[in-house]
């Protein structure tokens, strides 16, 4: 019974994972930190025993999702002309703003906190890569264009992580029952 109790505690605190990467948190690499423990402590005979096989496949995962939100806020700032320093102030504005719009918030219960934080996320990419662009230079019509390539960047590249955490949770609570 207690192996049950356990096994319904890793569920939850994969969905728990999941969430966070709503906050700019790595959910996706505490998922395959929770399924590494859970593989470790488990009997391979069990049937609720998740294989090395899915540990590979969640790791493979999880370092696509990184790379995709990385690349989605460079990318989509060095596409439309952005300089690096843009580039970096994107990734630096949409961790700051991430952090922020975490406690801030949304004044609705629970999804204003989720809403805020991807918000805010992608205001401190337009906000970071406005100001490389001024750093660098430019006018004021070329930074906001790579500002607003860099919030829909960033807002691209965290869709894409949270779709491939989605997949992680699937994966790794469907492994537990097959």
């Amino acid at each position: 019974m207690l192996f049950y109790l356990l096994a319904f505690l890793l569920i939850f605190t994969l969905l728990l994972a999941w969430v966070s990467n709503f906050f700019g948190l790595p959910g996706n690499w505490m998922m395959l930190a929770l399924a590494g423990i859970w593989f470790w402590f488990t009997d391979p005979e069990n049937t609720l025993h998740i294989g090395p096989a899915i540990l590979v496949a969640i790791l493979l995962l999880a370092a696509l999702g990184e790379l995709f939100e990385f690349l989605a806020s460079v990318l989509g700032t060095r596409k439309v002309g952005g300089e690096r320093k843009a580039a970096v102030g994107g990734v630096i504005g949409s961790l700051v703003g991430s952090l922020v719009g975490a406690f801030i918030g949304i004044p609705i219960p629970v999804i204003g906190i989720i809403i805020g934080s991807l918000f805010f996320a992608c205001l401190g990419a337009l906000a970071g890569a406005l100001i490389g662009e001024k750093l660098h230079g430019s006018d004021l019509n070329k930074s906001l264009k790579v500002g607003g390539a860099a919030f829909a960047g960033r807002l691209f590249g965290s869709l894409g992580k949270i779709a491939l955490g989605s997949v992680i949770l699937v994966v790794t609570i469907t492994s537990m029952f097959i």
